[in-house]
């Protein structure tokens, strides 16, 4: 660093790239966590207590015995440790800022390019980063979206990309630091859509669009992985494509450097939730079901316009929100909880999503009547729940236009509404009848609407 620093063409600096903790169980990451359990519990019994380590004899009476984590049954342990392996994440990260920013000029931003959970492209939250705690060390957050083309274009993934990496740094623009030019190739674009890409990624707060890569490479695993050039260097029309945008941008620049996504919709996710959420899941389902769920409700939103930020935490600043929806919070304190609770009382309105509340911060169960403490604003309680056969919901009201052949999916709770909670949405079966699927109740300022969903419901 110190032989280029100074040099005219360089604005900026990226920290690594796509920074996980990419699973890591190796010994000193084992050792750092059960330092920092003894920090956090001087007596083991309190922790034996906290994480239920009684249970099949699971319980350390001495900190020399403390087990291996990988393969651990105990869920409260093992999202303890994926906690403590994202918190490496954000140390080293800022480990790396502090570095390079000895060596950086005044007017140069350090950057990170953060990436999600993959599944052929960009999917869902990132399990293996807490993208808010690491983006403090950034000056300006950074981010890589990919996702289908051609006929599977969306513009899902540009815009949950988009909400989740614009509020990292409130009231800042972001950078696309990578996404698609030709990619794969069922990605190669059709003629016009990498310029509708560029401008959705502007639209959304983004204040940079780089390709990866410059040119396709001939060898090695992203081989087939192209870039705006193909392999034989020459014009194509992709690039040629590219060169308008950057045209585009040029003339445009003083209009859309400031330009600002502004929301009255906000989505609370919780690295912590989907860690407890997907360590029991429900009948046959398989991987990460909370980004399932995430990208339930939030496509649901997108697909009908409606435009939102996506947070990690509510607080004073939520209250500019009039909607706060909350899907799968299945380990929260009792503190956010109360957060919501109070968002609502305020005047907030709020679209809440089975499972949560669950489950306290350790993943211990709350033994009260659940959800919890959200059951102060929901106005609805329930003790059991089953999984969907044969189950379909139907609308209890005018303002609901259900289909009848709209399946219950994955999970669904019996719900009791509360006195003066309506019910909006009911199963459909020959058991499960009398039970609630869906309801609002009125609570707090203004008496704002706040509506339970009980079970995963067809995208309909």
């Amino acid at each position: 660093m110190a032989h280029v620093q100074h040099h005219p063409a360089i604005i900026g600096w990226q920290l690594d790239n796509e920074t996980k903790h990419y699973d890591n169980i190796g010994r000193y990451m084992q050792e750092g966590f059960v330092r920092s359990l003894q920090e956090k519990y001087p007596d083991l019994r309190q922790l034996n207590h906290d994480f239920g380590l009684d249970y099949w004899s699971n319980r350390i009476d001495r900190w020399q015995d403390f087990p291996p984590v990988e393969n651990t049954i105990n869920a409260s342990l093992a999202c303890a440790f994926s906690r403590y392996q994202r918190q490496q994440v954000t140390e080293y990260l800022a480990w790396q800022a502090a570095i390079v920013r000895e060596y950086a000029q005044p007017h140069q931003f350090v950057t990170h390019n953060f990436d999600f959970e993959w599944r052929g492209y960009s999917y869902g939250v990132q399990p293996r980063v807490d993208h808010f705690a690491a983006a403090q060390a950034l000056d300006i957050a950074g981010v890589d979206i990919y996702h289908p083309s051609q006929a599977h274009l969306t513009g899902r993934e540009i815009a949950f990309g988009g909400a989740i990496t614009r509020s990292l740094k409130p009231g800042q623009n972001y950078f696309v630091l990578e996404t698609q030019a030709q990619g794969f190739a069922q990605w190669t674009p059709f003629p016009g859509q990498l310029r509708l890409q560029a401008f959705s990624h502007i639209a959304s707060g983004a204040a940079m669009v780089s390709y990866w890569h410059w040119h396709s490479i001939h060898n090695a695993f992203e081989t087939y992985w192209k870039g705006l050039l193909s392999h034989d260097f020459s014009r194509n029309p992709t690039w040629q494509e590219a060169t308008t945008i950057g045209a585009d941008f040029a003339r445009l620049s003083p209009q859309l450097a400031e330009l600002k996504a502004e929301n009255d919709v906000a989505l609370l996710i919780s690295n912590e939730a989907m860690d407890a959420l997907n360590h029991f899941l429900p009948g046959d389902a398989r991987g990460n079901i909370y980004n399932d769920i995430f990208r339930r409700f939030h496509d649901a939103l997108y697909d009908h316009n409606i435009s939102l930020d996506i947070i990690h935490d509510v607080n004073e600043e939520t209250s500019r929100y009039r909607v706060l929806i909350v899907p799968g919070l299945y380990a929260a304190d009792e503190g956010l909880l109360t957060r919501i609770n109070d968002y609502i009382a305020r005047g907030g309105r709020a679209l809440i999503g089975f499972k949560s509340g669950f489950s306290d911060e350790n993943v211990k169960v709350r033994s009260s009547a659940q959800p919890g403490v959200l059951r102060q604003s929901c106005g609805v309680s329930y003790s059991q729940f089953t999984l969907p056969e044969e189950t379909t919901v139907s609308s209890c009201c005018a303002e609901i236009d259900c289909r009848n052949d709209n399946q219950a999916e994955l999970w669904m709770e019996l719900l009791t509404p509360d006195d003066g909670t309506r019910t909006l949405l009911r199963y459909q079966h020959p058991a499960w009848g009398e039970y609630a699927a869906a309801t609002e109740a009125d609570y707090g300022q203004g008496s704002r609407p706040v509506r339970w969903i009980s079970a995963a419901e067809g995208p309909d």
